[in-house]
């Protein structure tokens, strides 16, 4: 069996669980894009891709995406075996730019109108080296997190869970509370223009949510701050 092949099989046994997932990240996604009719510029960076379903599926709602991800890292037996696979195959399916890097993005300044880091930061080595980065590249950030009510950093069983459904053995989890993300995105240059906290029970475990809705520092924020659920 090839490369291609072996890929395209994983893609397929792993479609189920990758495109609902991707479909309730867009959506939650959709109030913090530009709307619909504004085609034109409407590019983002996908960062930390992952599986890749969440860029693939927003370049079929009009964007122009770009995946980019780190090589696998020892222990990151997930990403190795599942979310690398998956995205080579929608990448070449979609005809979507995917870039594997380390360090500073291959990007010049203000390439992209968005930067999307869906559940990332805590996985990253040094999330503000990341988030500033991402912050060159690129007029806006969203970034979603994990984080419990009351902006509480999870707890151990939602670590074990992260790891779980990662495949992950000695990977970083570097989980933070609302108030340190809050510290961190200003140590970026950025400020919260938005943020809504949801919930989800994957394999029956309550586990919160965070998007930030992130912007230069020196922007004025709307009245109101989201939305919550």
């Amino acid at each position: 069996m090839t490369d291609a092949r072996r890929d395209a099989l994983i893609a397929a046994l792993y479609g189920p669980v990758g495109w609902p997932r991707a479909r309730r990240i867009v959506d939650r996604l959709r109030p913090h894009l530009p709307p619909g009719d504004a085609l034109q510029g409407r590019t983002l960076l996908d960062l930390g891709a992952g599986t890749g379903h969440t860029g693939a599926l927003l370049a079929r709602r009009g964007w122009t995406v770009t995946l980019a991800d780190v090589p696998p890292r020892p222990g990151a037996f997930g990403q190795r075996l599942i979310a690398h696979p998956c995205a080579r195959t929608l990448a070449r399916r979609g005809g979507l730019t995917r870039v594997l890097c380390r360090g500073s993005l291959p990007f010049p300044d203000g390439q992209f109108s968005v930067t999307l880091l869906a559940f990332v930061l805590h996985h990253c080595l040094d999330p503000l080296a990341v988030l500033r980065e991402a912050a060159r590249v690129s007029g806006r950030v969203v970034v979603l997190e994990d984080l419990e009510d009351g902006g509480r950093r999870p707890g151990r069983a939602g670590q074990w869970l992260d790891a779980l459904l990662n495949l992950e053995v000695g990977h970083p989890h570097a989980h933070r509370s609302q108030a340190d993300w809050h510290a961190l995105f200003r140590a970026a240059g950025l400020q919260v223009h938005a943020q809504e906290h949801w919930t989800t029970r994957p394999l029956g475990v309550r586990t919160g949510h965070t998007l930030f809705d992130l912007r230069p520092a020196g922007e004025s924020p709307p009245g109101e701050a989201g939305r919550g659920s």
